[in-house]
């Protein structure tokens, strides 16, 4: 047993190659023995994985991108990375050579963090629009006059462009990014003029946890 834990991506299209770089190098014959992976927890990870290629594929086709396949994604972002922390953290270090660790993104454990969820969700404001670009603000609802998230928590951003007037409890909010900054700053293609751009976030920890979600803004592109 080990200390080691992944430093996953946070954006959905470099997770997708995180994946499919990792999974085949840890499927390796010489690699399992080395790594001394145990069968159940690799077929987890493979089940998982077969799962997530052809589910990312629905995921960035406007029209197949539903809501369930953006749930699906969700459940298999959790499967998938719990289960190769399972397989890092058994892991011995005096195995790990640093190619390893690189291909792998393995890293040591920090100590525990005193780090808390918000209990609250962040506030989210649109700011300003233009040809081909938008900004939007984040806002702490818990101290508004300050742009300060709440310690050690981030915003997690999802969107998602469709026709105008979407029921917003079927909007299947895809893009998940990480944000350190109090806006943000979108660029749009002349293909996307027109359409609507929904947009939430939520607070989350390194842990994962997430807050409760945002207001929704939507805006048309221009």
């Amino acid at each position: 047993m080990s200390n080691n834990a992944g430093r996953f991506p946070t954006e959905d299209g470099k997770r997708n190659i995180y994946y499919e770089k990792v999974v085949p190098f840890l499927n390796k014959p010489t690699n399992i023995t080395k790594f001394g992976i145990e069968t159940v927890i690799l077929g987890v990870l493979n089940t998982a994985f077969g799962l997530w290629g052809p589910n990312f594929k629905l995921l960035n086709d406007a029209t197949t991108c539903t809501s369930s396949v953006v749930h699906l994604k969700d459940s298999l972002i959790v499967r998938i990375e719990e289960t190769l922390n399972t397989i890092f953290g058994d892991i011995s270090n005096s195995v790990l050579t640093e190619d390893d660790r690189d291909i792998l993104q393995i890293f040591e454990r920090l100590p525990a963090s005193a780090a808390v969820i918000s209990e609250i969700g962040p506030g989210l404001s649109f700011d300003s629009l233009g040809h081909l670009w938008a900004k939007i603000h984040f806002i702490n609802t818990a101290t508004p006059l300050s742009k300060a998230a709440p310690r050690e928590n981030f915003i997690h951003m999802e969107y998602f462009k469709g026709e105008f007037g979407l029921a917003l409890a079927s909007i299947p909010f895809a893009n998940g990014t990480m944000i350190s900054k109090s806006s943000h700053h979108f660029t749009f293609t002349e293909a996307e003029v027109g359409k609507t751009m929904y947009v939430r976030c939520f607070y989350q920890i390194k842990s994962g946890e997430r807050s409760p979600a945002s207001n929704i803004i939507s805006f048309q592109i221009s």
